[in-house]
């Protein structure tokens, strides 16, 4: 019983004397700066340490397109090239992240467009990093909005419908204006084809096929990291 009791006391002054050990080799906790006050993430943490820098899982990453992109061109298992085009640091100006870093991506699926304005939809998976030392990171990383795809929005569908009825509704003017002549009335007839050509081209814009997606170059890209990401420090 009295050997039981005193190895305790010895364990506990041999950990006691450890500590200060333990606490050399513990790591600072600092935040993420993504350079963009309108964007908000839902954590900003980043564990610095000497092995290694560990961004916290949910952060935001935010990448700009390599070169124009069209998903008229591309096909399942085609890579794409993003680039960081500033440091990724920290607040507190840790270096995560160099500038000219590239971010890889291959397209596990792509929808080309569809009858009734349904546009093309580019799912990406993310691969790794590779910094400009040639270093490769594994990433698990997803697009940081609701549609986890990239696809054109309601307002270059909109476009498309609107271009449609004006172009058709021009032909429908200039038809109208034809059979207003012949019945000796231009306006009235300019009005008559700009109705039916303006309903025609609006039905038609709906009904076409969607959009395929395109992005410019170095048009921004904001992504979430799925797992924490380990960076070699820089």
């Amino acid at each position: 019983m009295y050997k039981k009791i005193l190895s305790g006391i010895l364990l506990s002054i041999l950990f006691t004397f450890s500590l200060p050990v333990f606490a050399n080799q513990d790591s600072e906790i600092e935040h993420l700066n993504i350079l963009d006050n309108k964007i908000h993430p839902k954590v900003d943490l980043v564990k610095i340490s000497q092995s290694g820098n560990v961004i916290q899982k949910e952060n935001l990453l935010i990448v700009n397109f390599a070169q124009n992109f069209n998903s008229k061109y591309y096909k399942m298992g085609d890579y794409v090239q993003f680039n960081f085009e500033n440091d990724i640091r920290t607040k507190e100006g840790t270096l995560l992240i160099p500038c000219n870093s590239s971010l890889i991506a291959r397209i596990s699926e792509i929808e080309k467009p569809k009858w009734f304005s349904r546009n093309a939809k580019v799912y990406l998976e993310f691969t790794h990093i590779l910094l400009p030392d040639n270093t490769n990171i594994p990433v698990a990383l997803q697009i940081a909005k609701n549609k986890k795809y990239l696809q054109e929005g309601a307002k270059e569908t909109a476009g498309k419908i609107a271009a449609y009825t004006l172009i058709i509704g021009g032909i429908g003017s200039g038809l109208g204006a034809a059979i207003g002549v012949a019945a000796g009335h231009t306006i009235t007839g300019l009005i008559i084809g700009g109705s039916i050509g303006g309903g025609v081209g609006l039905v038609s814009g709906i009904v076409s096929p969607g959009l395929h997606y395109k992005a410019k170059q170095g048009e921004k890209l904001i992504l979430e990291l799925q797992d924490n990401l380990k960076v070699p420090c820089q």
